[in-house]
């Protein structure tokens, strides 16, 4: 019988055993290669922004601000408009004393809900801790006391603090005598038994009462003294 030219036995069978071996090495060689790249594994968060949010305040109350943190970015990544979310982003960075990341983070909650008294007050603290942005800040507490729910021994304070650092020292005064007067009425309410008047907290009462003679110190002929 005639062979095929250039096709011998040997030939033939080792061209029979590279058919064969050849899907095998393919298939060792993407297992092996496997073996050595990382295997990426995507996952979907199942955790709504709020559930975000509550898990950071969590963490917030345990003093750990690092995972707060973390958490509070996750509910923003999920929804950028949880004011929520901001303003207590903001509150670690204020806690951390990262004062300019914190009044970028109240300001985004204002943008959400122009004069919101929280954010606003926030925001305040940040300005009267770094000494920047007070007369914004100031220009905002204004008109959050103007509103109708401004009226509270808080907010009066703030505003009696930013004043203070405006080095406007008289109407400084008059913010720090009528929060005190709103801490006294509401205590005398609740003693009276009426319940739709909180009464004021005892640390509130001592924060104005500290403001009040940082203004006498640092203002001495122009502050009169507190009536007691």
């Amino acid at each position: 019988m005639e062979r095929e030219k250039g096709m011998y036995p040997a030939s033939r069978g080792h061209a029979w055993f590279r058919s064969i071996l050849a899907p095998f090495l393919l298939v060792l060689l993407l297992f092996g290669g496997c073996s050595r790249v990382p295997k990426i594994i995507v996952l979907e968060d199942p955790l709504t922004a709020a559930e975000h949010v509550d898990l950071g305040v969590a963490y917030e109350r345990k003093g750990e601000l690092d995972l707060a943190q973390r958490e509070y970015e996750r509910a923003i990544r999920k929804d950028g408009k949880s004011y929520r979310a901001r303003v207590n982003l903001g509150n670690v960075f204020l806690a951390k004393k990262e004062y300019g990341k914190a009044r970028g983070e109240y300001l985004k909650a204002l943008d959400l809900r122009p004069e919101d008294a929280e954010a606003a007050n926030n925001l305040s603290w940040a300005a009267i801790f770094s000494g920047e942005g007070i007369e914004d800040a100031l220009a905002r507490m204004e008109s959050v006391v103007s509103g109708p729910k401004g009226r509270r021994p808080t907010l009066l304070d703030t505003l009696g603090v930013l004043r203070m650092r405006a080095n406007r020292p008289g109407s400084a005064e008059e913010a720090f005598a009528q929060a005190d007067a709103l801490c006294r009425q509401a205590g005398a309410a609740a003693k009276e038994g009426v319940t739709d008047s909180a009464p004021c907290p005892e640390d509130v009462r001592r924060e104005i009462d500290d403001h009040r003679a940082e203004l006498r110190k640092r203002f001495p002929s122009q502050s009169p003294a507190p009536a007691r």
